[in-house]
């Protein structure tokens, strides 16, 4: 065969190879991502000021693998992967666990949505999160436990369903797997969210299943709503708990408020309230107040800084605990407060 001939062969062969790999890489991807956040906080408890140098301010901090593979036909598989990490130690968060914010993978389709197992968000705490003015980091209420949540459950499955006009749901069981009763510590979950322009809301419900036969079962209740006037965004939220961590009669009533100004193309203030009430127990509410300052340095870097106070019932001690911070040390009845200024990088 000529020479011109066996050249054109095997330029034609490498081209082919190379749009083959070209097209499966193109079907194919896998992201590294991760946040990393740190604060100085200086706070008052029942053991008078302290000083400290933490992980976790307004987010936590952690390194994540995603990934999807387009299988075609609208469908695809996906998976996620992610650690949290205390920055300020170098230690894993969530008690150690390697991946212990996420651990999932699924099929998303475009046409019927998606169904993925492993360990995730509960739809309360997505929704929640997203209607928190403080977004379940430093200020939060919902941080802090004067308003009540529940981020993740082991050995779930979650159908979500498409949007249908600006309507989205879904669906989560999560089993307990205990040997001596079927049921122990199942989680049941449901939520949904609406959008329409500058209005959103959201509501979601949770059945946490008994652990033992001497407890009951915890039941949640969330409304949300939301309103962006372009100015200022307005948020809020009302919760009702029964048999709260899975004591009868441990009732509460909970909600949150706050608004978010933003005052330039860089700088945004933000005010929230959040307050609780436990039925039939004396000293058994929490209040806090918290404002906040974000100055983005980049679309991935932003300063931050974070003022709070809670006012403690008689038989509570919340404190301004930040998305995986601790606030100061304090004791039922005493209040807290603390100033927390960090730097949250995304990558």
């Amino acid at each position: 065969m000529p020479f011109d001939k066996i050249t054109l062969r095997a330029g034609l062969i490498a081209g082919a190879t190379l749009l083959a790999a070209a097209s499966a890489q193109a079907q194919s991807s896998v992201t590294l991502y991760g946040i990393v956040d740190m604060f100085v906080q200086y706070g008052h408890g029942s053991t008078g000021n302290g000083f400290s140098v933490q992980s976790g301010g307004v987010s936590s901090s952690r390194i994540g693998l995603k990934g999807s593979e387009d299988l075609g036909g609208g469908l695809s598989a996906k998976f996620q992967l992610e650690q949290g990490i205390l920055a300020d130690t170098g230690a894993l968060g969530q008690g150690g666990l390697a991946w212990g914010r996420q651990a999932w993978v699924g099929l998303s389709s475009t046409s019927w949505g998606a169904l993925s197992l492993g360990r995730q968000n509960l739809p309360q705490y997505i929704i929640l999160d997203s209607f928190d003015t403080f977004g379940t980091g430093a200020g939060s209420s919902a941080e802090s436990g004067v308003v009540s949540t529940v981020s993740r459950a082991d050995n779930s499955v979650v159908y979500q369903t498409p949007s249908f006009g600006g309507l989205q749901g879904s669906v989560m069981v999560a089993t307990g797997e205990t040997d001596n009763h079927a049921d122990y510590g199942n989680k049941y979950a449901a939520g949904a969210t609406y959008t329409a322009g500058a209005f959103s809301a959201g509501l979601a419900v949770n059945v946490f299943k008994a652990t033992a036969s001497t407890n009951v079962d915890s039941r949640y209740a969330l409304l949300t709503a939301a309103y962006d006037f372009g100015v200022a965004k307005v948020s809020g939220a009302v919760q009702s708990v029964r048999n709260s961590g899975d004591v009868d009669s441990n009732d509460r009533r909970e909600m949150m408020l706050g608004v978010t100004v933003p005052v330039s193309a860089t700088d945004t203030l933000s005010a929230a309230v959040g307050a609780s009430r436990t039925a039939h127990t004396s000293g058994g509410s929490g209040v806090q107040w918290s404002f906040g300052e974000a100055h983005a340095l980049s679309k991935r870097t932003k300063l931050y800084a974070v003022a709070s106070f809670i006012n403690n019932g008689g038989q509570k001690a919340y404190t301004t605990t930040a998305a995986t911070g601790e606030g100061p040390v304090t004791t039922a009845g005493k209040d807290v407060s603390s100033l927390q200024v960090g730097i949250r990088h995304a990558f």
